[in-house]
């Protein structure tokens, strides 16, 4: 197994990218502390973990509060040791994105990530080795739409992580970025509700043809937490189906074929 014997924190991870990836560490070998603030979400995700013979627990905290995620990282030591892997997928709610509202795009998303970052530094430079994986976006490197702020956001995570790489890459802790295109997940069900060809018509976008599935961030998120990518720090991997190298939607020299 590729994480046997590792302890990972993930936020985020009672549905969508951190379900996925909590569901995948586990089913690796990794000890899972699954955070989420939704309370039903994240037993659904340990109910899921236990059904498949994994070893978790639910570490219910708000990112945006000190305290809370403190406990959480205390309560991820007691019961399994100190976490050498972080994944930081918790975002606000669609709502907000949409809305460009500075303070949850920026409390969840930024300062959320510092903080869990933050908390959990001082037991990776205790065990001299640590994996952080940030949760980026494609809206980090080009403009889609006008959710500017959560763009905005999700490019500061990248140079948090960059610079943070640089810092704590001599106790052995590695910082990477993942930037998933667009990712079908419980948050855009509502979208498809309303517009039932919204899904065909994102993916004519893609030179792959299809959108993407949590597990397609999951898999990424644990090459880059396993010792496969002991190389690695300070990247940014982009997940996103081609999006972000071939426009298709502009379609003046495009030939049929």
């Amino acid at each position: 197994m590729r994480l046997a014997n590792q302890i990972a924190i993930i936020t985020g991870a009672g549905s969508g990218i951190g379900r996925a990836t909590a569901l995948r560490f586990a089913a690796e070998g990794a000890r899972v502390a699954v955070n989420d603030i939704n309370d039903a979400g994240g037993r659904e995700t340990v109910r899921r973990i236990q059904a498949s013979g994994g070893e978790c627990f639910f570490a219910q905290a708000d990112v945006t509060r000190h305290e809370e995620v403190t406990k959480m990282v205390d309560a991820t030591v007691e019961a399994y040791g100190p976490p050498g892997i972080l994944v930081n997928v918790a975002i606000c709610s669609r709502e907000s994105i949409e809305e460009n509202a500075w303070t949850p795009n920026i409390e969840v998303g930024m300062h959320g990530t510092w903080r869990c970052m933050q908390v959990v530094l001082p037991n990776m430079k205790a065990r001299g080795s640590g994996s952080i994986v940030n949760i980026s976006s494609v809206n980090a490197l080009m403009g889609f739409g006008n959710t500017h702020v959560y763009s905005g956001v999700k490019a500061g995570i990248i140079g948090l992580s960059r610079s943070l790489a640089g810092e704590v890459g001599k106790h052995g802790i590695r910082v990477n970025c993942i930037c998933p295109g667009t990712i079908v997940t419980e948050i855009w069900q509502p979208l498809i509700e309303e517009d039932p060809n919204l899904v065909n018509r994102l993916k004519a976008l893609y030179p792959l043809g299809r959108l993407g599935r949590p597990e397609d961030v999951a898999n990424a998120a644990l090459f880059l937490a396993s010792d496969e990518s002991s190389f690695a720090t300070g990247a940014v991997f982009v997940i996103d189906g081609g999006l972000t190298a071939a426009q298709l939607g502009f379609p003046v020299f495009q030939e049929e074929s």
